[in-house]
């Protein structure tokens, strides 16, 4: 009789063990992390339409900007809403600061800062219209979000 309750003692505790750990992990889990919601390089048509908006067509065959953008829509309507806005500051975050069109010495209106602010407004209504995790089409600046919490 002793032995079954021990028994029964080890494995309630053995369990509570197991939910406290479960719940520990899912609450430092973050799951708009690049590879989980986000793809590893994502929105590269986005890269595509802010490189285009900031430093002009570059180098290359040339495709016309409204079908750049709506490719941008496409990828980023993919990505659930909760992620859409660090999944973009993630695509900036990637892009190379300096990079102009073709690789050519950035201008001030192809800047990395340039294009981490028009980046943001990639959900608005103007341009893609997506959902995002404030509840309607807006990132705050990409800046202040940091890279994928908020």
């Amino acid at each position: 009789m002793a032995s079954s309750f021990i028994y029964a003692h080890a494995l309630l505790l053995s369990a509570a063990v197991l939910l406290t750990a479960l719940a520990a992990a899912s609450a430092s889990t973050n799951w708009c992390e690049p590879g989980l919601v986000i793809p590893l390089d994502p929105l590269q048509s986005c890269r595509t339409y802010l490189i285009r908006r900031t430093c002009g067509p570059g180098r290359g065959p040339f495709v016309p900007l409204p079908e750049i953008r709506e490719r941008c829509c496409r990828e980023l309507e993919a990505i659930v809403p909760y992620c859409r806005c660090g999944a973009l500051r993630i695509m900036v975050d990637a892009m190379p600061p300096a990079a102009g069109a073709g690789g050519m010495a950035a201008s001030p209106s192809c800047s990395w800062t340039t294009q981490l602010d028009l980046a943001a407004t990639l959900v608005s209504e103007a341009e893609c219209n997506l959902m995002t995790i404030h509840g309607r089409p807006f990132c705050y600046a990409l800046g202040a979000e940091g890279t994928t919490s908020d």
